[in-house]
Formats: C-alpha cells, structure tokens, sequence
C-alpha cells in the first residue's frame, strides 16, 4: 500500500508522531511509505525553541517538503499537526489549500485518510483539530479512517485520530500508550484494502 505521512510540527511532537507512524510501517514491510514535511519558512528562525526540539531539527530538515503531487499515486495518506485553537497550524492548513488543485478532477478520490495531533491541554481542542483534518479529506473525497474503540484493549482512544497530549513537554519522547496505540492503528490500517 502506498502511503504518505504528511506533518506539520513546531515543538517536535507530531514529528515524533508521524516518526513513530513511519517506523510502524517500515517494520511492518512497508517499503512504499514516505515521509514528509509541509513547509515552514519560520520555523529555523525561532530562537526560543526548547532544547528537546532543536535536537529534532536537523532530522525534521533532512525530510523532503510535501507539495500536492505527493498524494496522487497514494492509497494511504496520514495527516498530522499541533493543535492550534482547535485548528491545524496555519502551515498544514496552507498545505491542504495548496491541494486544491486536485479538487476539481476529485484526484484525492477514494484514498484513505488518518489524522494525528499533539496538544498541549485538554481544552485546547485536539478533536477539533483532527475533525478538521476529516472535514478538509470529506471535501477531496477522501474515505476517513477512524480508530476503532478495540484497538488497544482496555483503553478508548479517540475515533478521530491520534490525540497526543504533550501535556506542555515539548520534543521528548512519546509515551508508551500513545506509541502502543500508533502500533497497534498501523497493524489495524495495514488490513484495509489499497483503494482503486
């Protein structure tokens, strides 16, 4: 299954998401899976970035930039940015724009869509965020992905997507239960038939 994983991240934490995703998947012999930034024009010219984030950044700008063309030969796309009042960044959200190119001949038809967020609070709005990832994939006719409540036993997870709360850390390492959770979606995502 062809598959892009596509994110925005300023603190480092849907980079470790969207790592966590693309490790999954290599180890699960995926080998047409690729991994990509949107851009970020001010992203290296903050100076008030946390050491746990600066120790990501040379691997965040080693990752080639996603442009709309990425998508078309996908069956799988993963969508992912910091929540920002219950929105994407305005970088994943000029991203999505960008595509709308693909819009008009419905291109984006039929593929499958999963998204991911990190947040720092509970009232900042990550469903928000992923449902507005949804609603952007609803728009281009994508298929929305969601998780199923059985996906790890014992522990609901948002049907939206991957909720990671950062709880205000910024770049460190994922918690197991979320990496368990990325795992155990990308074995359940991997059964899906390719689209088309």
């Amino acid at each position: 299954m062809k598959t892009a994983i596509i994110f925005h991240s300023v603190c480092g934490n849907d980079y470790l998401l969207a790592r966590t995703f693309f490790e999954a998947f290599i180890k699960r012999g995926q080998k047409d899976t690729e991994l990509y930034r949107v851009s970020d024009d001010d992203w290296k010219d903050q100076l008030d970035l946390p050491e746990a984030t600066r120790k990501h950044l040379s691997d965040m700008f080693s990752l080639p930039v996603a442009t709309p063309e990425v998508l078309l030969d996908k069956d799988l796309i993963l969508m992912g940015a910091p929540t920002y009042f219950g929105n994407v960044s305005a970088e994943m959200k000029a991203f999505m724009d960008a595509t709308s190119c693909h819009w008009f001949e419905g291109k984006l038809a039929g593929k499958k869509l999963v998204a991911f967020t990190s947040y720092g609070n509970s009232e900042s709005g990550g469903s928000l965020c992923l449902q507005s990832i949804h609603t952007y994939g609803q728009h281009m006719g994508m298929i929305s992905v969601s998780i199923p409540t059985t996906t790890v036993p014992g522990k609901i997870s948002s049907p939206y997507g991957v909720l990671y709360n950062s709880q205000g850390k910024y770049g460190e390492l994922l918690d197991k239960d979320t990496i368990k959770l990325i795992e155990k979606f990308s074995d359940y995502l991997l059964k899906i038939p390719a689209s088309r």
